[in-house]
């Protein structure tokens, strides 16, 4: 006859050490399993963090670049630092009469527009007519301290339909009388770095011969850059290669290039 006690007999220490060790085999078999999809879903994410990075500032680029001040683009610090002037607005001035012509022959200070502008321009933009290049000096780059350069000053009075400014004789006629209003330049600033290193945008200072070279200035705009490199094909074509890492995976590589839209 069974007694109570053993039918309620439990485990012996034996068996519960044999179990354990069942169950860590099962574990361990478990986790090797699944470290391989876990590893590739965690590359996944690092992977599509670095192209978050570049892809952000291949689309501010896209977006700005065709829009600049032909001629404007300049790159320095060895192809880490671009810079280019945006274009506001344009139009095209009245070269002959009737109406109140663009004076080349000597100092004007007023023109009519040939078509109304969208929008009457603020005062303080520069007005830029035939901008043949992005050098520092002479008379046909809108970065020059020259006094004979081809910039000029909007002031009060301009309205849709003439244009107001610092009298100034511009050096030379546009081949289509096309002006351009152009507000502050515009730098990208890249500091790589082999763990990551950052590019910012440098905008709100005012047109000048020296460009900007500080890579701590401006705003943050994408982290993570272990190289990068901006290049003029032509005056007219930025090209950019942009290298990003995040974690431990191979870097991601960017190339893309931009064309200004503006002519001269």
């Amino acid at each position: 006859m069974t007694t109570p006690a053993s039918r309620q007999r439990g485990f012996s220490v034996i068996e519960l050490i044999a179990a354990l060790a069942v169950a860590a085999v099962i574990t361990t078999g478990l986790l090797l399993w699944m470290s391989r999809p876990l590893a590739a879903l965690n590359e996944s994410h690092q992977r599509a963090a670095a192209s978050d990075q570049a892809e952000r500032i291949v689309a501010w680029l896209a977006d700005e670049v065709p829009e600049a001040l032909p001629n404007s683009a300049r790159v320095a610090c060895g192809g880490r630092c671009l810079e280019f002037i945006p274009v506001v607005s344009f139009g095209g001035y009245r070269a002959a009469a009737p109406g109140d012509i663009l004076d080349l022959t000597a100092a004007d200070d007023q023109f009519d527009i040939l078509k109304a502008l969208p929008a009457t321009p603020q005062s303080g933009l520069q007005i830029v007519i035939n901008n043949l290049n992005a050098l520092s000096a002479g008379s046909f780059s809108a970065y020059s301290a020259d006094p004979n350069n081809n910039r000029s000053t909007i002031v009060a009075g301009t309205s849709v339909t003439q244009i107001r400014m610092a009298a100034k004789q511009f050096p030379s006629p546009s081949p289509t009388q096309r002006f351009y209003l152009v507000g502050s330049p515009v730098s990208y600033l890249c500091q790589p770095a082999a763990g990551g290193g950052t590019i910012r945008r440098y905008t709100g200072y005012a047109i000048q011969s020296a460009q900007p070279t500080n890579a701590n200035l401006g705003d943050l705009l994408a982290e993570g850059i272990a190289d990068c490199r901006f290049g003029l094909t032509s005056p007219d074509l930025v090209s950019v290669r942009l290298t990003a890492v995040d974690g431990t995976i191979d870097p991601v590589s960017f190339l893309a290039q931009f064309r200004l839209r503006h002519e001269p």
